[in-house]
């Protein structure tokens, strides 16, 4: 018999207005990825639609009505933190005078907007560096493996189309 595992069902979305894209640095005090920058995203509810929980994140998470909002990929994530996640990636819309210069604080750390060659690659979740390109450009829609070392350190990404 095969082994199975629950994977946990996560949403990841990066929103954009105008050639800006919107970004969040993880609160220092969170369990992974502390201090990084990051999509908006975070698990599905029991009985909850995959693309009303992405909706549901970008609007706790910044305030913003999404527009939009569609699936560009899929992920299974294996050994982070010890847990099996499928992570649902979507991109979405909001209006160019949503974009602020100003960085805001919340309670699940700093949003700021960012153009694509502003993006500090040295300090985003790690398979951003590879994922977040391919999503901001193009219409097809991803699908990647994903391996942690039992952290939040990653030892494998292999991304399809």
């Amino acid at each position: 018999m095969a082994d199975r595992s629950e994977a946990v069902l996560v949403t990841l979305a990066f929103v954009r207005a105008g050639e800006h894209v919107l970004l969040i640095r993880v609160s220092p005090d969170k369990d992974k990825f502390a201090g990084l920058w990051n999509g908006l995203g975070g698990h599905v509810r029991p009985g909850e639609d995959i693309r009303e929980a992405a909706r549901r994140e970008i609007r706790e998470e910044t305030g913003l009505e999404p527009r939009e909002l569609r699936l560009r990929g899929v992920v299974h994530e294996s050994g982070l933190l010890g847990r099996s996640h499928v992570l649902f990636l979507f991109t979405a819309r909001a209006h160019k005078g949503e974009v602020s210069t100003t960085r805001q604080v919340t309670h699940e750390g700093e949003l700021a907007w960012f153009r694509p060659d502003e993006i500090p690659w040295d300090r985003v979740v790690p398979d951003l560096r590879a994922l977040l390109p391919r999503l901001l450009k193009g219409d097809e829609i991803l699908f990647a493996v994903q391996e942690f070392d039992g952290t939040d350190r990653p030892v494998r990404l292999c991304v399809s189309s």
